[in-house]
């Protein structure tokens, strides 16, 4: 039972690993694609509508707040996606601006996701 529990604990921490990279890969791609489309303003990608940052980085918002559940959905890699167990959006702003959004993958793990200077953050984290 405890290698198990170990052997789960390691899975799940790689799982989110990967997570944080896909949201990176994901919005580095719709990055370099406003590069190359001479820099739009707005674009849409399977049904999903969103702008850029200043800098080009892929931004939804609703209410001027970023919409959590939406770039969910645009970043997580939908053919292979996972779900979250909850979002938690914080009202307090990194960047002056936006919000930023936490989603819990699993008990006492998450990702966040927040723009700085413009520029997406992902970061994974673990909690007690």
């Amino acid at each position: 039972m405890v290698q198990w529990h170990q052997v789960n604990e390691k899975a799940e921490q790689t799982q989110l690993r990967v997570l944080v990279q896909t949201f990176y890969k994901s919005a580095s791609s719709l990055r370099q694609l406003w590069e190359l489309s001479d820099k739009p303003l707005h674009s849409e990608k399977e049904g999903i509508q969103y702008t850029f940052t200043k800098l080009g980085w892929p931004i939804i918002k609703l209410d001027n707040h970023i919409d959590c559940e939406k770039t969910w959905q645009l970043l997580s890699s939908r053919a292979n996606s996972i779900a979250y167990a909850d979002i938690v959006i914080e009202k307090v702003t990194r960047s002056g601006q936006y919000n930023s959004c936490h989603y819990q993958i699993t008990d006492g793990k998450w990702l966040e996701l927040f723009y700085e200077n413009e520029t997406i953050r992902v970061n994974g984290f673990l909690t007690g």
